[in-house]
C-alpha cells in the first residue's frame, strides 16, 4: 500500500510559552489574519487522523479549533519532551503504534512530509523514530515516534533530561533528508520564533516586498537620502513604499481641517480620501506598534503593490539596514553592534570592513539596494 494512504495520528505541539513572541502563545499569533496553528492544520488536513493539540494555557481559545486537547502529563513547562510524552501516551491509548508530532510554528512544511516519513518507517521496521532533516539541521519535533517508547521517555524526563537530542541519542533513528525531495529557495521547515520571522513569512507568502532600513543618528541625513532614493527608483519604474518612525507626537492633518476635527472628536480610525490619495489615522492608545504590526496592517493594501519598502528609523529592528553616517555629528558607527547593517553611506570617505558608498552617489546606492533586496525574494 502506498505510504501516503497509511493514516497515523498526529499531535501538534503548542504548549510552549512563546517568550520571543512577547509571551503570547505562538500557535495563536496571527500571520495575515490567521493563527499560525491554522497553517499547520491546513497542511495536514486529510493526511492524518485523529489530530490532537498539546496545549497548557488558553484552553478556551484552543477549544475553538475543535480538536482533542492534551495537557502536559508532567507540570512545570519542562520543554517539548513532555509534550511528546503526552503524544505517545495518547496514541498508545488509541492502540496506535506510531504518532506524528509537529510544531505549531512551522507553516511551510512540505506537502510530501507525511508520505516520506511513513515510507521511511515502513522500510526500516526496527527503528524507534523517523526524523525530518533539511539544510543540515535535524528536526526531532517533526517526526514519527514509536509509542512503545513512552515509559523510556517518562523515565528520562524524571531523571532530568530536557533536550530532545539527549533522549533520542539512545533510540534507533532514521533521518529523511528533504533537501533531496524538495527544491525550494527557502527552508520549508522554517519555524517562526519572533516578529522578524513573521515578516519573513509574509514575504514568503508573497504579501510583502523586500524591506530595507535606513539607520543612523539624528542629523545624519536619512530623510534627505530617502527622498533622493525614492526619486531615482520612481524614474526607473520601481514602486517604493516607505515607513518612517517618529519619536514624538505628530499630526498629518492640520488644526482646523475637517479631518483634524473628526479625529479629535474621537473617530477611531479616521480615514480621509480624495481622487488623488487617502490616509488612515489611528490612535495607538499609548502603546506604540512594532514595525511588524505596521507591516501587517499594510500587507493587505497598499504596500502589496510595492516592489521595495524603505524603512526610516526603527534602527533596533532586525531588518536589513543601510547605515547613514555623517562625520560632523561626532557619533560612533552603528554597524559594529548591529549585524543587520550590510553597508554604509557617508559624506566623507571612510575605511570600514563592509561595503561603502558616498552618500551623493545615488545611482550606485540604488543598485546596491536592488541587489540586497533580491536576497529577500522567495518566489
Amino acid at each position: 500500500m502506498n505510504a501516503y494512504y497509511e493514516v497515523v495520528p498526529c499531535v501538534i505541539l503548542a504548549g510552549g510559552k512563546g517568550r520571543r513572541m512577547g509571551g503570547k502563545e505562538k500557535a495563536l499569533v496571527n500571520l495575515l489574519d490567521r493563527p499560525l496553528l491554522s497553517y499547520t492544520l491546513e497542511n495536514i488536513s486529510g493526511k492524518v487522523a485523529p489530530i490532537a493539540l498539546n496545549v497548557n494555557n488558553n484552553l478556551k481559545e484552543f477549544k475553538k479549533f475543535g480538536y482533542k486537547m492534551l495537557e502536559d502529563p508532567i507540570k512545570g513547562h519542562l520543554g517539548p519532551l513532555v509534550g511528546i510524552l503526552a503524544s505517545l501516551n495518547w496514541a498508545k491509548n488509541l492502540d496506535q503504534k506510531w504518532v506524528l508530532t509537529l510544531p505549531c510554528d512551522t507553516p511551510f512544511i512540505p506537502k510530501n512530509l507525511i508520505e516520506a516519513l511513513i515510507e521511511a518507517k515502513n522500510e526500516n521496521p526496527d527503528i524507534d523514530l523517523v526524523v525530518a532533516k533539511s539544510r543540515g539541521f535535524k528536526h526531532p519535533v517533526i517526526a514519527l515516534w514509536k509509542t512503545s517508547n513512552e515509559i523510556k521517555l517518562k523515565n528520562a524526563i524524571e531523571d532530568g533530561i530536557r533536550k530532545i537530542d539527549n533522549f533520542t541519542s539512545q533510540l534507533k533513528i532514521k533521518y529523511v533528508n528533504f533537501d533531496n525531495l524538495n527544491k525550494s529557495k527557502f527552508d520549508l521547515f522554517t519555524n517562526l520564533n519572533s516578529p522578524r520571522d513573521l515578516i519573513t513569512a509574509m514575504q514568503i507568502l508573497g504579501k510583502l516586498p523586500p524591506i530595507i532600513g535606513l539607520a543612523g543618528w539624528s542629523g545624519s541625513g536619512k530623510t534627505t537620502l530617502c527622498e533622493k532614493l525614492i526619486e531615482n527608483f520612481t524614474k526607473t519604474g520601481i514602486k517604493v513604499g516607505t515607513i518612517k518612525h517618529a519619536h514624538q507626537k505628530f499630526d498629518i492633518d492640520k488644526r482646523g481641517k475637517d479631518s483634524y476635527k473628526l479625529r479629535k472628536a474621537g473617530a477611531q480610525p479616521m480615514v480621509i480620501s480624495s481622487k488623488e490619495r487617502f490616509a488612515l489615522i489611528q490612535e495607538n492608545d499609548n502603546e506604540e506598534k512594532s514595525l511588524f504590526e505596521i507591516l501587517e496592517i499594510f500587507s493587505k493594501n497598499p504596500i502589496d503593490n510595492c516592489e521595495l519598502i524603505l524603512v526610516e528609523g526603527y534602527k533596533k529592528e532586525f531588518i536589513k539596514k543601510l547605515e547613514v553616517f555623517r562625520s560632523e555629528i561626532d557619533k560612533p558607527f552603528l554597524y559594529p553592534n548591529d549585524e543587520n547593517i550590510f553597508a554604509i553611506v557617508s559624506d566623507k570617505k571612510i575605511e570600514v570592513p563592509i561595503p561603502y558608498h558616498n552618500i551623493n552617489n545615488i545611482r550606485d546606492i540604488c543598485e546596491l539596494l536592488i541587489k540586497t533586496s533580491e536576497t529577500q525574494l522567495y518566489k
